[in-house]
């Protein structure tokens, strides 16, 4: 009976549907992994971001009334990317084709997505985004610069309020710049405000097209991301925490399962002040974190000789900054929080966390075998006094002692963990540090890996090293639980 039971099932279960045809063998020339021109119906087409992975929530991005489906939006895709979800792209000439749109994208087995769908519009296409998202099955909807027609605005202001166009109860969040010229601001607040979910982002001296906002008005990538990623634990990949002279400085974050609020980390790579990223030298400790439920940022800095070494600890700042200010985004605690550097990066938190300064204060400072003092440097050999000069825009004594950790030592300072091989050039540099820490009464903790060289990759492989991972979380547990 059940073989006939389950042969019933398979006969009356509906077919799998066909998969995809993109028309375009190179995607759409502007992400990779697009499929490029699939036909959805009669001439109208799609082009699609659905790879081989686990399925995820699905996007459908509507262009306004002019343009296509390449155009007006493509700021759009690597945020999207980012967000971990797949997007679609669609060509359409009415509410109709989206719909249609929407039924092919959502039959069974042709994409690789999950239920969850949301539904971006930018100008005119806002309003069809609005309207499918009345009476379809949607998690939310996103706007950019939305404009709608007379005709709309009457139906949701009609009297009596029973003859009113239905909007979405899901949730709803609108970009829109403070002088766009074509749809004012005050007609999408009212909007905004008719809607119990509605979010409206209002970009300072934003106009109608946000594929002409400028990089100090782009923190809408990083909303919408978080908006899109929503309680999703994990791996938060290429967020970007500032926007120095219009570059984007990244972080990779990892958050923990379960609700929260958890303790963070921010990671600073080493590299001599001119070497590295957010993704080397620290990342022996990434899983050992995150298996001990801490979450963790590892950031990007600006790097030597194109920047100095004070821009390099504004940018250390910056990334406490953004953490603290976003903390309920990321689930995490904001007052625990603790800086962790290695070699260059082991002076820049030692450094950040000597001088007190608004909004960046932290509970606990990791340094791996820092340089915690250059006052010899600039006395030194001319490779010595080079390096002084290239790091602080100048080789004078002075110079050297203002960036130097070892001269700023007090009681007052967060309780730090150093962690130091024995046989790294930086040791005896380590100790001196230590005996200041001690004789100023500051809190702290040396550990000491006897034999280990310069470099926490380095010391993989070497059982007899490992201890200094277990024992890293175990402080941290411990200064954030107040013992």
């Amino acid at each position: 009976m059940l073989t006939l039971a389950l042969l019933a099932a398979a006969l009356t279960a509906p077919p799998a549907c066909s998969k995809p045809k993109p028309s375009q063998p190179y995607g759409n020339y502007l992400a990779p992994g697009v499929l490029g021109d699939v036909i959805y119906k009669d001439d109208l087409a799609m082009d699609a971001f659905s790879p081989a992975a686990p399925p995820r929530p699905a996007v459908i991005i509507l262009h306004s009334s002019s343009g296509n489906k390449r155009t007006h939006i493509t700021q759009l895709f690597e945020p999207l990317s980012r967000a971990n979800v797949d997007w679609f792209s669609i060509n359409y000439k009415t509410l109709e084709d989206v719909e249609e749109a929407v039924r092919f994208i959502r039959c069974p087995g042709r994409f690789n997505i999950t239920d969850a769908m949301f539904v971006i519009g930018e100008g005119a296409g806002g309003e069809i985004a609005l309207e499918l998202a009345t009476y379809g099955n949607f998690q939310g909807v996103a706007t950019f610069g939305l404009k709608l027609s007379p005709q709309f605005l009457a139906r949701i202001s009609a009297e009596p309020p029973q003859k009113r166009r239905e909007l979405p109860h899901i949730s709803v969040q609108m970009f829109h710049g403070t002088d766009d010229d074509e749809s004012p601001l005050s007609r999408v607040q009212t909007v905004c405000k008719a809607m119990q979910r509605c979010v409206l982002h209002a970009v300072p001296d934003g106009i109608h097209d946000f594929e002409n906002w400028h990089p100090d008005q782009w923190s809408w990538k990083e909303d919408l991301t978080a908006w899109l990623r929503a309680d999703r634990p994990g791996l938060w990949k290429d967020i970007v925490y500032a926007r120095p002279g219009g570059r984007d400085l990244l972080m990779d974050a990892f958050i923990p399962e379960g609700g929260g609020p958890f303790p963070a980390v921010i990671l600073v790579h080493g590299g001599g002040w001119e070497a590295g990223d957010k993704v080397t030298y620290v990342t022996p400790v990434l899983e050992s974190l995150a298996q001990s439920h801490l979450a963790w940022f590892s950031i990007d800095y600006r790097l030597t000789p194109y920047v100095r070494v004070s821009d390099q600890l504004d940018d250390v700042r910056s990334a406490i900054r953004y953490v603290r200010q976003y903390a309920a985004r990321f689930h995490i605690d904001a007052n625990r929080l603790a800086l962790l550097g290695e070699s260059a990066g082991g002076q820049l938190v030692a450094q950040v966390a000597s001088e007190p300064c608004a909004g960046c204060n932290v509970q606990a400072v990791v340094s791996f075998y820092g340089v915690y003092d250059f006052t010899h440097w600039s006395k030194g050999e001319d490779w010595q006094r080079q390096t002084v000069a290239r790091l602080f825009g100048d080789a004078a004594p002075d110079a050297a002692a203002r960036f130097s950790p070892i001269e700023h030592i007090s009681s007052s300072l967060p309780p730090m963990l150093l962690i130091q091989g024995t046989r790294d050039e930086l040791y005896p540099g380590t100790l001196a540090y230590a005996s200041r820490l001690k004789s100023a009464s500051a809190r702290y903790e040396l550990v000491l890996l006897e034999g280990a060289p310069h470099g926490m990759e380095n010391w993989e492989g070497h059982p007899e090293w490992a201890f200094y991972k277990k024992k890293l979380a175990g402080w941290l547990w411990s200064v954030f639980d107040g013992h």
